[in-house]
């Protein structure tokens, strides 16, 4: 993968990795019957040696790390040599499925994912698009109304299609038509707009050279949409941040994933959460970010753009959710794990370490739940710029002087630090006011604090 390769993502429909007899709607005794059930159905004709093959691989991922994914969703999955392709299977349960871990609701729904050893971006790939899916509490509903395998496809395949569309709004459509003409007067040469609701991604239909556009949306059902219509597109976290913080990170993820340069200007137009457009701002991107990237747009060298997204998606859900319901505080320091160990000390035994890499690597959905656990233990987490998470509950020692506003207190001082004493990027959650703060090179390059309204 080279730098500007974003997370993995699935070409096609979700629906063509699930066999029509590949679904189970029953009760199982233990999480062991219920993986077994499901091994035995996800391959058309499978072989005992390949049953056996899949359940045991399913099996010892879950005992490295289990794969509950929040919502009442289980995403257990296994690669092995035995098979061609991926496949899925489903099994759903109302009254929730015995799975081995204290989880805020029932497990009542859970997608086996199966594939060749060989498949590991397609693999993740599917991971993710279940598991942005079921992100929904419509879908998941919708999931056990479906009484036929063809109404699951058309569910996982168009995840909230039928929802009425409203017309955009006049404002919307007036700064859509001229924003290209006040941006060439201005100096822009990029636009890029903030849609969060289907009436104004619908305005686009119409414009001629939209292509030229670039969309940011934290909806995962107006990103697969948007790409149709547009191309470029930006996932941004779903977490409703105020205006400047969703302005800031989207520049921040256009530029490292080389959709905008160091010098361009750029016209962001935007509106609140519950739609509409109502404001253009002009940014400088080489003003504001100029200092902390390299010519290139990179952030920093060897930092995939989808590591850097998903770690500020995990930092941002910790924040609006906590743990169990507790307020957290934590760091995330991505970077050169070679780099950084003159400044690091485990706290307590790593959790992390003697896995298989594949098994510890951010990109990996299911892998979230197993973070936001670790996330209560003192210290940091250490990220190789690949995604693999290298160790937790690691103490950062750094004496370096840094200049940081007031408000801020010593755990985003020594994550300030450790980005002025290496190349790495460090990201801050604070425990008392959930605020997300990106540091780099001894400086604040993106803090991204809550809204308290819609805007």
């Amino acid at each position: 993968m080279t730098p500007r390769e974003r997370a993995p993502t699935v070409e096609g429909k979700l629906s063509r990795y699930l066999r029509p007899t590949a679904i189970l709607d029953r009760s199982f005794a233990s999480k062991e019957e219920l993986l077994r059930s499901l091994s035995e159905i996800v391959l058309e004709g499978a072989d005992q040696d390949q049953v056996d093959q899949i359940c045991a691989a399913a099996l010892e991922r879950e005992a490295a790390v289990n794969t509950y994914v929040g919502e009442g969703v289980a995403i257990p999955h296994a690669r092995v040599q035995c098979i061609e392709g991926i496949s899925i299977a489903l099994a759903r349960n109302a009254a929730g499925f015995p799975y081995g871990v204290e989880t805020d609701q029932p497990v009542r729904i859970v997608f086996l994912v199966v594939g060749n050893e060989k498949l590991t971006e397609e693999h993740v790939g599917v991971l993710g698009a279940i598991a942005s899916a079921v992100k929904s509490e419509d879908l998941r509903e919708q999931l056990f109304e479906a009484h036929d395998v063809d109404a699951v496809h058309r569910l996982l395949d168009s995840p909230g299609k039928g929802t009425p569309r409203k017309k955009a709004r006049p404002l919307s459509q007036l700064l859509l038509s001229t924003a290209r003409k006040i941006g060439r007067e201005l100096g822009v040469n990029t636009i890029i707009i903030s849609i969060e609701t289907f009436e104004d991604l619908s305005l686009f239909r119409n414009i001629p050279g939209r292509k030229a556009f670039i969309i940011a949306t934290g909806s995962r059902r107006i990103y697969e949409e948007a790409e149709k219509l547009v191309g470029r597109v930006i996932l941004l976290p779903q977490m409703p941040f105020r205006r400047e913080a969703r302005l800031r990170l989207t520049a921040l993820m256009a530029l490292t994933n080389g959709l905008i340069h160091r010098g361009d200007v750029v016209a962001f137009l935007s509106g609140d959460l519950s739609g509409g457009l109502d404001s253009m701002t002009i940014l400088e991107i080489g003003r504001e970010f100029g200092r902390f990237v390299t010519p290139s747009g990179e952030v920093s060298p060897g930092v995939l753009p989808g590591v850097l997204e998903r770690v500020i998606g995990i930092a941002t859900e910790l924040s609006t959710e906590g743990r169990e319901g507790r307020p957290l505080g934590t760091i995330f320091v991505v970077g050169d794990p070679g780099e950084l160990q003159p400044f690091c000390q485990q706290m307590v035994m790593n959790p992390f370490r003697g896995y298989p890499e594949e098994e510890r690597n951010v990109l990996d959905p299911t892998l979230k739940e197993t973070i936001k656990e670790f996330a209560a233990i003192d210290g940091a987490f250490v990220v190789r710029g690949d995604g693999v998470v290298v160790s937790a509950g690691t103490y950062l020692r750094v004496s370096r002087d840094v200049s940081l506003p007031g408000g801020y207190g010593s755990r985003h001082r020594v994550a300030c630090a450790i980005t002025d004493a290496t190349s790495a990027i460090a990201i801050a959650l604070s425990q008392s006011t959930g605020e997300v703060t990106m540091f780099r090179k001894g400086a604040v390059v993106l803090s991204l604090e809550r809204s308290s309204s819609r805007s």
